[in-house]
């Protein structure tokens, strides 16, 4: 019995090493190889190779944005904690001395440790001289972006930084990881999967201690894609050096296929200070300054008198108002026991409607806005474009508010009232807009058409190839019939010609154009929207310009003299075709039983 058990236990041992043995066969003869690359690869450390970035340029391929080598100081853990202790002090030494600081260093982990960022090209040289007395010290070169104009034109462009954790769970994880360089802001974030291009790297097999053996795989990077802007990047200085410290926006659009030229933006910043976050003083001059970062032309305000087109243009299409129809300013305007005050003391008196859009009469606009009420001037605004995005290619485009009973109702539950409707007329109340939207606005008052806006007009690859055009969008047809569009042409002209806008006048390059003082907490805001030139037989409309200046008090003196500067500018540079001078003539009003200039009292 026992020589039976014994026996049994002889064999079941046998046939265990067996199996073994057996196995090991298997995983170190017929699969050697394969379990032999795997290994490699658990001992295998990945080194990153960023791509360049595409180039951006402007309309006539200035460049806006390229790319610099940035260089950086690491110490590699791996090999610096091999040496003697001695050593690991001279090293360090040698190397503080090179920067001009002293280095406090501790090994927490076996990955390359940042020691200093941008550092000059003549200390990498001197570092990389003495590299064989420096073992555990080397300098990486990366491309990091770079802002030859600076600050001008950051709102557009952009900047850029590392990605954020949450910011990665949406995106593609096999082209984006920790630490990758992507768009933050402007075009550099709406195209960063064009412009970003595809990294690079190298697979490299560590022993145990973490030290290179040998390069696995190698893959060059492959550089992003260079985008060609709509933007005038001289046109661009002139309408930021316009604003100067002002806060605000300003929007120039080709009026034919809604390439933006120009877009501003104050305060603004320099993304050049995020190639080295680390320069505090840079960071520190960005807080003092009020949201930076907020895209103006982009974002929403009370647009005043230059919603008024919208006004009258439901008013005509309706049937509600005629545009010879004559309405009595006394300079107030009565709406149940409420005096609702025009902006001319004493009042326009007697005037027709269409005027009443030449010289802003508040007066005529109340009594429109109180025939047409809510729904019809939401009908009209929503048609023309506002309340919703106009889809240029720019992230952190916002809506716009347009009001009804409804849309009172419920967000701010409460009901509409007879003053709601009197000040929807005049731009004022619940209504926000953005300056891109007025500047879309006046764009298809100018040519009967409503356009999408668009900042990138090309993207090439590095071989040359267009793999991407902008072009004219459509989006629809302003809601006004040609013989109406005709009065609201004829009236903006004049009112640049020598109503309220008369402060615009560019002898030979007529404009039309509105002005708009919308009230708020503090001083009011101003607005000047324009197109140009203005031919009352031809529709060739080569501009649309939006000025918006926050608290800027009067849309004919702030927001109209920079409008008025880049139409200087425009004929003087780019202007296509000479019109004929108009004599200017000043414009007289009663004002408290006197004749006076009208430009002296607004």
């Amino acid at each position: 019995m026992n020589n039976n058990r014994i026996n049994t236990l002889i064999i079941a041992f046998v046939l265990i090493f067996t199996l073994l043995f057996l196995r090991l066969v298997y995983l170190q003869v017929v699969h050697q190889q394969k379990y032999t690359q795997q290994a490699i690869e658990n001992a295998a450390k990945t080194v990153r190779d960023p791509a360049p970035r595409g180039i951006i340029y402007d309309r006539n391929g200035k460049v806006l944005v390229e790319n610099q080598p940035f260089f950086s100081v690491h110490v590699l853990p791996y090999v610096l904690s091999v040496q003697p202790k001695a050593e690991q002090t001279r090293i360090l030494r040698e190397l503080g001395e090179l920067l001009g600081e002293e280095i406090e260093y501790k090994v927490t982990a076996l990955e390359p440790i940042i020691i200093k960022e941008n550092i000059s090209i003549a200390t990498a040289i001197k570092i990389e001289e003495k590299r064989n007395n420096l073992p555990g010290v080397v300098v990486i070169s990366r491309p990091a972006r770079l802002y030859p104009f600076g600050s001008l034109a950051a709102h557009v462009l952009g900047y850029v930084g590392e990605i954020e954790a949450a910011d990665l769970q949406t995106r593609k994880r096999s082209a984006y990881q920790l630490q990758s360089i992507v768009g933050k802001a402007g075009v550099e974030k709406k195209y960063d999967e064009q412009i970003r291009g595809v990294d690079g790297g190298k697979k490299i097999e560590v022993d145990v201690y973490g030290t290179p053996l040998r390069i696995i795989e190698s893959l060059d990077p492959v550089p992003g894609e260079d985008v060609t802007l709509t933007l005038d990047i001289e046109m661009q200085k002139k309408v930021e050096d316009l604003i100067g410290q002002q806060e605000g926006a300003v929007v120039v659009m080709d009026a034919n296929n809604g390439q933006v030229l120009a877009m501003a933006s104050h305060p603004t910043y320099d993304p050049n200070v995020f190639i080295s976050p680390q320069e505090n003083w840079r960071w520190n001059d960005l807080k003092k300054k009020r949201f930076p970062f907020v895209n103006r032309a982009l974002a929403i305000y009370p647009p005043g008198s230059v919603f008024k087109v919208i006004t009258l243009t439901a008013a005509l299409e309706e049937g509600l108002a005629r545009s010879d129809e004559v309405i009595n300013c006394k300079g107030y305007y009565q709406v149940n026991h409420r005096l609702a005050k025009c902006w001319l003391k004493g009042g326009h008196g007697p005037i027709t409607v269409k005027e009443g859009l030449v010289w802003s009469c508040d007066v005529v606009f109340y009594e429109l806005g109180k025939r047409l009420g809510p729904e019809l001037l939401a009908k009209y605004a929503i048609a023309f474009g506002l309340g919703s995005q106009r889809g240029i290619d720019l992230p952190n485009e916002k809506l716009g508010t347009v009001p009804t009973k409804d849309w009172k109702n419920k967000y701010l539950k409460d009901d509409w009232y007879a003053g709601d409707s009197i000040n929807y007329g005049i731009g004022q109340g619940f209504l926000e807009v953005t300056p891109l939207q007025m500047a879309v606005l006046y764009g298809s008052l100018a040519n009967g058409d409503i356009l999408q806006p668009y900042v990138v007009s090309m993207i090439k690859d590095k071989e040359g190839k267009v793999i991407y055009q902008g072009k004219k969008n459509v989006v629809a047809k302003a809601p006004i019939k040609p013989e109406n569009l005709k009065i609201l042409q004829q009236a903006l002209r004049e009112v640049v010609r020598r109503g309220t806008g008369v402060a615009v006048n560019v002898a030979g390059l007529p404009a039309a154009g509105k002005t708009g003082t919308a009230e708020n907490p503090g001083k009011p805001h101003a607005w000047f929207v324009c197109y140009a030139p203005y031919d009352s037989a031809l529709a060739e409309a080569e501009i649309v310009i939006s000025v918006f200046i926050a608290h800027g008090e009067h849309g004919d003196r702030a927001s109209a003299y920079v409008a008025r500067d880049i139409l200087k500018w425009y004929k003087a540079n780019r202007l296509k075709k000479t019109y004929p001078e108009e004599k200017f003539e000043e414009q007289y009003v009663l004002h408290n039983g006197r004749k006076v200039p009208y430009r002296s009292l607004h």
